[in-house]
């Protein structure tokens, strides 16, 4: 099994010394009651779907209102195991890790946006779904927007959050920024590997969850060999940003806006100017939670999205 070993831990700390946010999140994470996300074991499969094999997980009653989550990143969709079991029970939940994250086939072809919604095109066309509540944390919020707004979508609301597409000042973390704004750092990143992106991020990232063993390994095969390929997400990050954000207001249906009062890579300021620009928005914020608010609060989570598709969304 794949860990966090003194290589990794060594480098994210050097990182986390640099990043001005390191500061807050320590004292909100030394202020917090922390835990250990719970080792639930979910139905993973991988499948060749529109061409790539894509790794995926189903569960729940299949008449159930249908919930598709999208996988973040340096993480995969195993990020929702403190979820999994609530949400399975009242909806029929397809977790996806996004082609070229997670357990997933692509390479830097598909760090876009615009790549990624032609994926979930593909995808939703050949799996047949229909209706769907379409959850989309961090990179999934770029692909799912980009989704409903180049293709003949399948999609009866979104659920999106912490990621690209808000219009106004998009405020970002330095190390994000250094990201995008330098190919240097993307090089040196991919030459760091997957194990410091993952340290760095699980602790900058989160304020009360801890991966549990399973997650770690998940994430560290994941993306093992492959991360200077992954990084190409930060190349031209703001104008792919902006590219969304010129185009949320179109987007007529029911979306509901999910952020982490104290996620630091994401200002929790970009929700608010997303709310504001999309016509049928709702916003709610998740206490005591960062960039990963999903792992972070896991029962409000489910139960926000639940609430959601039940009857909210209406």
């Amino acid at each position: 099994m794949k860990t966090l070993n003194f290589y990794d831990r060594l480098n994210a700390a050097t990182l986390l010394l640099v990043s001005p946010e390191w500061r807050s999140v320590k004292a909100a994470r030394k202020a917090a009651v922390s835990f250990e996300t719970p080792d639930i074991t979910m139905p993973t499969e991988t499948r060749t779907i529109a061409g790539r094999r894509i790794r995926l997980a189903e569960a729940g009653p299949i008449d159930a209102p249908l919930v598709v989550l999208l996988s973040p990143f340096p993480e995969s969709i195993l990020s929702f195991a403190g979820s999994w079991q609530a949400l399975t029970e009242k909806c029929r939940v397809i977790a996806i890790d996004l082609p070229g994250f997670g357990a997933s086939e692509g390479d830097r072809r598909d760090m876009s946006p615009t790549a990624q919604g032609a994926h979930l095109a593909a995808i939703f066309d050949e799996l047949d779904l229909h209706d769907i509540h379409l959850v989309g944390p961090d990179v999934g919020m770029g692909a799912a927007l980009a989704y409903v707004l180049n293709h003949t979508h399948r999609v009866k609301s979104l659920l999106i959050g912490h990621g690209v597409g808000a219009p106004g000042p998009f405020k970002l973390a330095f190390m994000i920024n250094m990201l995008a704004k330098f190919g240097v750092m993307r090089f040196s990143t991919g030459l760091l590997g997957a194990g410091p992106l993952i340290a760095f991020s699980s602790t900058l990232g989160a304020i009360r969850h801890r991966a549990n063993p399973r997650q770690i390994d998940d994430y560290k095969r994941a993306y093992s060999g492959r991360t200077a390929e992954v990084v190409f997400w930060f190349k031209d990050f703001r104008s792919k940003a902006s590219a969304l954000a010129a185009r949320v207001k179109e987007i007529e249906i029911p979306t509901l806006i999910f952020w982490g009062e104290q996620d630091v890579l994401f200002d929790p300021s970009n929700a608010t100017h997303l709310d504001a620009a999309m016509p049928r928005s709702t916003l709610q914020m998740l206490p005591e939670a960062g960039h990963l608010a999903w792992a972070d609060q896991p029962e409000l989570f489910a139960n926000m999205i639940i609430d959601w598709a039940e009857t909210a969304h209406q």
